[in-house]
């Protein structure tokens, strides 16, 4: 069976980048094949034992309740189900890149339990039949949400595997969908899905099983998105329903914000672009771009972050003469309001802009959507995983001020500068970035009619076919992200002449290339795809080098957290200030940094796994006991040299409780 990707584009005209195959890629050494072999020995297991575990997770026994295989009532929160979907995912490509037979049996079994839990329509959904409850009465028990997961794991486990068991569930469920979605839906049901990776996974099944009626499902809840909007005193049995919380006061493609929870707002997103992928529809294409252009010039965090509020209210449109607010959280918010301490940033929302990029640069081969996934990739993601591997941040600050505890949301405390293990109450962030670090080298490249497209560099060796047929096998040898040298050998071609196209960043300039040692006329302007095209030859050998200088950023004027402050990248990674690094009893809030300092970088094989360090010297402004004091007239105090010492961002917490900030003021 022809390897398919994990956005299965092949066979569609209006993706003009197409996806290679999960299994034509293999990640070989370095940052990335790291992390998947830690995924594959440490995360799998410890998030299986904890759906498996009665009192952590209880995920298998509400499916086996759901079942009649034993008795007892559903625990946990209403979207368990997706703990185990996106965890059967995440095992599916782990499976396929290390054949191990142990995860082949254990995803059978799961399966099996899955087929038993389905009704004879096709629906499932165990946060219901476990308790007898009634089917799509609250939008909040998450059932599309669920099975749209179900729907994604279902077919990137037949596209991998070549197994039909985990699919045919899939169809009952698709079946169930399209029957109970099709034709005129009442104004209640419109508010189905709240959270709606029901679309993802309706494309994903029709381009699966070439089945139009789910593609026909998929847009139809697109086209339905902010067409019942809450009237006027309306009640609804939950005050966000049909409001901007959950993208419905405003039909989509009439939208030009990005409003509302972050997760809800980019799955739907990412989802309306699989469906202009197959239709081609430019009204909805545009009304997302207008969307992305907001996000990105208006509401994006350095780190790549979509979520600025944890609780807030979103201030669109008019009832008459009265102005009304909608209640949102976990949401983006006002324009320019991107705080540090409070920041939500929730890593699920990170992953859903990441795919979200990856579906329109399919669509637009447009550089900027790489470089925006790179950039929440390597500092809105990863950050939410301890290097220990079984520890997680729900939420990803930009500073912290010290001690364990940390803002409250919902009336209780969930987030803590000790990484937490997910359980009864907070299960949906580690398994989707398991399954993103599983499945990552499925980003890294796409085809095009004459063209093998380089989005994202990491050791690898690709095995790939073109559209025309060509075949090529390449090798790809970095130190990536710590070093900007990428050297690619082509290991067998066939067919004519065709293009490689490498992704130059936009932080990258001064970028060379060469081929076989020569200099390669071509462009290499940052942000842009710099082409090289020729009749390759088996021993051909291309290097692209990225400089990598350390860079002091500035936001815009208007984002207040961050005036007269500059954060710090170097290449596509982010770096922080972590008090363990500045000498003792000196903290973050006194460091100052001036603008000419010159970072050194260097790379510690044994700090936080190993990383690659930013030093240089900076200044300290002493800052007395602020205890019981709010405004004091200025220090003057000199300022003093002080040695400084910045790690990645994402490796920050892995070192005890302390302080740390990526915004650092400037001296």
């Amino acid at each position: 069976m022809k390897s398919r990707g994990l956005v299965g584009n092949q066979d569609n005209p209006h993706a003009k980048l197409k996806s290679v195959g999960l299994n034509d890629v293999r990640c070989t050494g370095g940052f990335w094949a790291e992390r998947q072999k830690l995924a594959h020995e440490v995360t799998l297991p410890c998030l299986w034992d904890l759906l498996a575990d009665p009192d952590e997770g209880h995920v298998l026994q509400n499916l086996r309740i759901a079942a009649g295989l034993e008795e007892g009532e559903f625990a946990g929160v209403h979207w368990d189900d997706a703990w185990m979907a996106k965890w059967l995912e995440a095992a599916t490509v782990v499976f396929a890149s290390t054949g191990d037979e142990n995860l082949d049996r254990q995803m059978d079994e799961v399966i099996e339990l899955l087929a038993k839990v389905q009704e004879p329509d096709g629906y499932l959904a165990s946060q219901t039949q476990a308790n007898g409850e009634e089917r799509l009465t609250d939008p909040h028990y998450h059932e599309l949400y669920t099975m749209g997961h179900l729907l994604t794991a279902a077919v990137v486990h037949h596209r991998t595997t070549g197994k039909t068991n985990f699919l045919d569930v899939a169809r009952g469920i698709g079946d169930y969908v399209t029957e109970r979605f099709s034709g005129e839906v009442s104004r209640d049901m419109v508010r189905f899905p709240f959270n709606p990776t029901i679309i993802m996974g309706l494309a994903e099944l029709f381009r699966e099983t070439g089945e139009h009626r789910y593609l026909e499902a998929a847009q139809g809840f697109v086209d339905r998105r902010g067409s019942a909007p809450k009237r006027w005193k309306e009640q609804l049995l939950h005050d966000w329903m049909a409001t901007d919380m959950c993208q419905d006061r405003v039909p989509l493609r009439q939208e030009s914000e990005m409003v509302g929870h972050s997760v809800l707002s980019t799955y739907l997103y990412a989802g309306a672009a699989d469906v202009v992928a197959e239709t081609g529809e430019q009204e909805l294409f545009d009304a997302l771009k207008r969307i992305w252009r907001n996000h990105t010039e208006r509401k994006m965090f350095i780190n790549g972050g979509a979520c600025a509020v944890s609780a807030g209210i979103s201030k669109r449109g008019v009832y008459g003469k009265s102005q009304w607010v909608d209640s949102v959280h976990e949401a983006a918010g006002e324009e320019y309001f991107l705080p540090n301490s409070l920041s939500y940033n929730e890593t699920c929302a990170q992953i859903g802009v990441f795919m979200w990029a990856w579906r329109m640069l399919s669509i637009e081969p447009d550089a900027s959507y790489a470089d925006v996934m790179e950039q929440t990739l390597y500092s809105g993601v990863l950050s939410g995983i301890g290097l220990d591997r079984r520890s997680w941040f729900y939420r990803n600050f930009l500073r912290w001020h010290g001690g364990e505890s940390g803002p409250y949301t919902h009336g209780h405390k969930r987030y803590t500068c000790v990484r937490f293990q997910p359980g009864r109450a907070a299960i949906c962030c580690p398994t989707n970035l398991l399954r993103l670090e599983a499945e990552c080298h499925g980003y890294f490249y796409s085809v095009s009619d004459d063209a093998l497209w380089f989005h994202h560099y990491a050791g690898n060796t690709l095995s790939t076919d073109l559209p025309d047929g060509s075949h090529i096998e390449l090798s790809q040898k970095t130190d990536y992200p710590w070093d900007g040298t990428v050297r690619l050998t082509i290991d067998a071609v066939d067919g004519g002449e065709f293009s490689l196209r490498l992704r130059i960043p936009g932080w990258a300039e001064g970028a060379s290339l060469t081929v076989n040692g020569a200099a390669v006329d071509t462009e290499l302007v940052p942000g842009i795809y710099a082409e090289v095209r020729r009749s390759w030859q088996v021993g051909d050998v291309v290097e692209l080098v990225l400089p990598m200088e350390a860079r002091l950023m500035g936001a815009h004027p208007l984002v207040e957290e961050c005036r007269n402050q500059v954060a710090v990248l170097r290449g596509p990674v982010l770096y922080c200030l972590e008090s363990h690094d500045l000498p003792e009893g000196m903290s973050t809030n006194e460091l100052l940094l001036p603008r000419d300092i010159e970072l050194t970088a260097r790379h510690d094989p044994d700090l936080l796994g190993g990383v690659t360090v930013l030093e240089g010297i900076a200044q300290r402004l002493r800052q007395d006991d602020w205890s019981d004091t709010l405004y004091r007239p200025l220090s003057k105090a000199p300022l003093e040299p002080v040695p400084v010492r910045l790690v990645p961002y994402y490796a920050w917490a892995n070192r005890g409780i302390g302080e740390m900030t990526v915004w650092m003021s400037l001296g």
